[in-house]
């Protein structure tokens, strides 16, 4: 483990500790340079209180975890926290939103709106969509009301 990699985990820890988890609830794993993934299991119970309204508490937290270790190693990381499968979860269910909504608007030749989604998940779907030729997508908008658009391309 590299002194980085070694303050880095003392952060996570600390501020995990200060949240009341256990260290048999979370694990820390270290990939390429600065990327850093977090994995968290709690009681169902509870997993809404680590996860919040469409993700806002997960990305909180994400965000301020990063903002420490960015400040204490002068480099961002890329943090990558997942609770209960929370991310491999919304991400399928994204996948199909995305899927359905190709196909609406391949069917109906008009623009779809998929609202509410965060930076994070309009990423996944732009991602995604990149790759079917049939349609574009654009978002539009100002946060918190930006919306993704997917456009059929005329034929």
């Amino acid at each position: 483990m590299t002194k980085d990699q070694k303050k880095t985990s003392n952060i996570v820890t600390n501020i995990l500790n200060a949240l009341e988890l256990e260290e048999d609830q979370y694990k820390l794993e270290f990939k390429e340079e600065n990327q850093i993934i977090l994995s968290i299991q709690v009681p169902e119970d509870q997993t809404g209180l680590f996860i919040g309204r469409h993700g806002e508490t997960i990305n909180s937290i994400r965000l301020l975890l990063s903002l420490i270790i960015g400040q204490r190693l002068s480099s961002w990381p890329h943090l990558r926290l997942n609770v209960n499968d929370y991310q491999e979860k919304r991400s399928e269910a994204l996948l199909q939103l995305a899927n359905d909504a190709i196909q609406r608007a391949i069917q109906l030749q008009r623009e779809i709106i998929l609202p509410n989604l965060s930076s994070y998940e309009r990423r996944i779907v732009h991602l995604h969509i990149e790759s079917t030729p049939e349609v574009v997508t654009e978002s539009r908008g100002e946060s918190p009301n930006r919306q993704l658009i997917i456009i059929p391309q005329a034929k």
